[in-house]
């Protein structure tokens, strides 16, 4: 017993020594070093918040009833109407536009629904980093159902596990969808960027 002990109280003082040490040693290397001032990671001008509605239609349907969907999965959707900007249209009925799966949810146990998420649009001209707006699809929840009947079966011992076998349900987009993004023109870039103060 006491040789546990001992042995406890020699690994606790040797890694608060450690430690120590370990810190001293780094205050040594890094003194005579002098980091410049950062840039500001911002690339553009965000003041302008006026966004022109970009109404979009995917050309296939993806869900996640089927094994075939992945993050980064490539997509393409169609422009549904012109969209215009200061009397010009920008662009066409009908103009494609590339976007990737984000990230998707498979449905779960008591009722949890699946969910699609997109993201990273590019079109043919506009600057894609002047493009804002992901787009979520989720399938039927069943949560809201499931989780009072779990609670009042619970008392009744294995009943109230059974729940956990209602599974929500799928979500899928199709081309009967529409998916809104905005588009910034006015966001322009920084001339320079400045280091922080």
């Amino acid at each position: 017993m006491n040789r546990l002990i001992i042995l406890l109280a020699f690994l606790l003082f040797g890694n608060h020594c450690f430690a120590i040490m370990q810190d001293e040693i780094m205050d040594e290397l890094l003194k005579d070093i002098n980091p410049a001032k950062p840039l500001t990671n911002l690339n553009y001008n965000y003041e302008n918040f006026n966004g022109i509605p970009i109404q979009l239609k995917i050309t296939e349907k993806i869900t996640t009833k089927k094994d075939g969907i992945y993050d980064n999965q490539p997509l393409t959707f169609k422009v549904k109407q012109n969209v215009t900007y200061k009397g010009k249209v920008i662009l066409r009925q009908g103009s494609i536009v590339n976007a990737a799966v984000d990230s998707y949810l498979s449905r779960g146990m008591n009722g949890i629904p699946a969910a699609i998420v997109i993201d990273n649009y590019h079109i043919a001209g506009i600057d894609s980093a002047k493009i804002k707006g992901f787009y979520k699809k989720r399938g039927l929840n069943l949560s809201l159902m499931v989780f009072p009947i779990k609670w009042a079966l619970t008392p009744i011992p294995g009943v109230g596990s059974l729940t956990n076998f209602i599974l929500g349900g799928n979500a899928s987009i199709t081309p009967n969808d529409t998916i809104i993004i905005y588009y910034y023109p006015d966001w322009g870039k920084i001339e320079e960027s400045s280091p922080i103060d």
